[in-house]
């Protein structure tokens, strides 16, 4: 794994790795890497293993070789070999959730570790393991592109009975403070520099052009990209408006795979190539349409990034009035776009939209560009009752983003 050139490690609060006492080692598992991550921590530990591994082609003679601790010898047989590594120094590995989760995300702990570790009257040790599922997933033994990061979480110690007195309350009790840590480490590694490799598997062998928009595009959105996850929040339905080839549209479910996110674009040859990603789910919808005629469901955000300017000023007034009509209450409208009011920037923007939609043939026109100043967003969200909120996205261009929020 050190050598591994194509995906970066990460270790974070690594003064929390002791393994000159002997303790139980608790760690997520998502992947087959997670066996390599823990074994490489030290000489010093053993792993308690199940079938799949003790009799694999890969692992197995190894395993069996250094005498690992097979599930399948039972309880009492398996205490025993502990309790003699144990005293020759060694620390135990117990993946809690027995099995691999399929997306990443945690399964229930079993017991077994939290028995063991009160037998054996050992503290607990856990390490949160984030990144293996994406770089490789279970069932497959290939190895991506991606960041792999191993946090040490403080250690447990044995009589500490604010973790409970048995072995029940306290698989109760660190099962519930490992699924915060887990979760709340996911949310800060995961932004859109994490999810680029993720998201770029998607465009793969589609042509190199496509490939090569893909990278420029993300260049100059992921920043942007994460603020827009901000703005979402807790919001689940999310509509994503002239959404191209669903890069941002990705990113948002896969920042929460909870959320229902729609992708629409006009472009129908982006949608088909958005749709035919091999890590869609059923929360990603796509469609072609023209929004202008779009019968809009309820959604509790909604995002029109350089659109509205293809529609006329009388279009844009109907699909935002269809747009808060449609928002959930406390819903936010996020609209970017170049704006009248900086002439000199906006002299940029027009190079850059002919040149996207004349040129390279990107984007697809059917009108004359009509873009619109300050004062139009504004009095629009006055006259609707709207929070509004103005911000700057660029230095050269004049795209502003507009927040919209309904109250």
């Amino acid at each position: 794994i050190y050598m591994a050139f194509h995906f970066k490690k990460r270790q974070i609060n690594k003064e929390n790795q002791d393994f000159s006492e002997p303790s139980i080692v608790i760690a997520n598992h998502a992947s087959w890497l997670d066996i390599l991550v823990m074994i490489m921590q030290s000489p010093k530990v053993v792993l308690v293993v199940k079938k799949w591994v003790y009799k694999s082609l890969i692992f197995g003679r190894v395993v069996r070789y250094i005498d690992y601790i097979y599930v399948n010898d039972g309880t009492e047989k398996n205490l025993e070999k502990a309790r003699r590594l144990v005293k020759e120094g060694y620390s135990i590995v117990i993946f809690p959730e027995g099995s691999r989760s399929e997306n990443g995300d945690l399964k229930r702990f079993h017991k077994g570790a939290f028995y063991m570790a009160q037998e054996l009257n050992l503290d607990i040790s856990p390490v949160i393991i984030h990144g293996a599922s994406d770089i490789s997933p279970k069932d497959d033994f290939l190895i991506g592109k991606g960041q792999l990061t191993i946090k040490f979480l403080p250690r447990i110690k044995f009589d500490d009975l604010s973790w409970g007195d048995n072995y029940k309350s306290r698989t109760k009790l660190i099962s519930k403070f490992y699924k915060t840590e887990f979760y709340k480490t996911k949310n800060e590694l995961e932004n859109a520099k994490y999810f680029t490799p993720i998201i770029f598997n998607n465009y793969i062998y589609k042509g190199p052009l496509l490939e090569w928009y893909f990278k420029l595009k993300w260049k100059f959105e992921a920043q942007n990209f994460d603020f827009y996850n901000q703005l979402i929040g807790d919001r689940v339905k999310i509509m994503d408006v002239g959404c191209g080839y669903g890069y941002f549209t990705y990113f948002i479910h896969y920042k929460n795979k909870e959320r229902q996110v729609l992708g629409l674009d006009y472009d129908s040859e982006k949608i088909d190539i958005a749709k035919n990603a091999y890590n869609i789910t059923e929360n990603v919808t796509f469609e072609s349409t023209d929004i202008t005629t779009f019968n809009m469901p309820e959604r509790d955000a909604i995002f029109y990034n350089d659109v509205l300017h293809y529609l006329s000023e009388k279009e844009q007034l109907e699909v935002l009035t269809k747009s808060i009509n449609s928002l959930s209450k406390n819903g936010v409208l996020v609209i970017r776009d170049g704006i009248t009011d900086l002439e000199n920037r906006h002299k940029t923007t027009l190079k850059t939209e002919k040149y996207s939609t004349n040129i390279l043939g990107f984007n697809k026109k059917t009108r004359e560009f009509s873009f619109f100043s300050i004062e139009f967003i504004k009095n629009f969200a006055f006259q609707h009752n709207l929070d509004f909120e103005l911000k700057e996205q660029s230095k050269k261009t004049s795209n502003v983003l507009f927040i919209l929020t309904k109250k």
